[in-house]
């Protein structure tokens, strides 16, 4: 079966499933920008098992087609799939996953999917040595928001496997960053980090000058 017959029967499934209400609200809390079947998560995993199943032994460039292809429909949940349906096959990727993650990241990009895909898929696809840390530097010199937050948490599982060097070497850049979703990334990544090295993250903290949103995330959990 062809990548759009197969999203062609999803889209048919999550049709039937459509929940009015629901829909309105998910719109509303993505700030209008997606359509939505009203999906909660759960239940949309589990509709969308079979198509995700039926990728099992298909090609690493199938796998890529069906994530653009899925990234191009209007309502939420198909990018929820795409970005699952590369995550649950990233074994099967090499070093050609940058591209498709690349993708993924910069394309309809909202912290729903970004953080996700950054924290699973490019944390797993760096470890794994699919992605280089001349990627991560790369995407962390780029304008794209979403790119820069990605190299900022792209470690946020790691815990005291984390590399601390380079976690700075992502932050210090962006500590004037004016974004809302660069701050909160920093202060996140830190306070993820701060679990294994408290010391670390709170010396980092008084010895560099941030946002007090930065700041407020890094140590909301070390500071009483």
């Amino acid at each position: 079966m062809s990548i759009e017959e197969r999203i062609n029967d999803l889209e048919d499934l999550f049709d039937r499933n459509y929940n009015a209400d629901a829909a309105i609200q998910i719109s509303k809390y993505f700030r209008n920008q997606f359509e939505s079947f009203g999906l909660k998560n759960a239940h949309r995993r589990a509709l969308s098992k079979p198509f995700t199943d039926s990728f099992k032994k298909d090609s690493v460039q199938t796998i890529s087609d069906a994530v653009r292809a899925l990234w191009h429909k209007p309502q939420r949940e198909f990018q929820h799939v795409g970005m699952e349906l590369l995550d649950r096959y990233r074994k099967y990727f090499g070093p050609e996953i940058t591209d498709i993650l690349v993708f993924e990241i910069t394309h309809k990009s909202w912290w729903d999917s970004v953080d996700f895909i950054a924290s699973h898929t490019v944390g797993w696809a760096y470890a794994n040595g699919r992605l280089h840390k001349q990627d991560i530097q790369h995407w962390n010199g780029s304008e794209d928001i979403w790119l820069i937050r990605s190299s900022i948490i792209f470690q946020l599982k790691y815990k005291n496997q984390t590399d601390w060097d380079f976690l700075q070497q992502m932050i210090i850049p962006h500590l004037p960053h004016s974004d809302f979703f660069i701050r909160k990334a920093i202060g996140w990544a830190l306070r993820e980090y701060g679990k294994s090295e408290p010391q670390r993250v709170l010396a980092f903290v008084e010895s560099n000058e941030m946002s007090g949103l930065s700041q407020r995330e890094a140590i909301r959990r070390l500071v009483n």
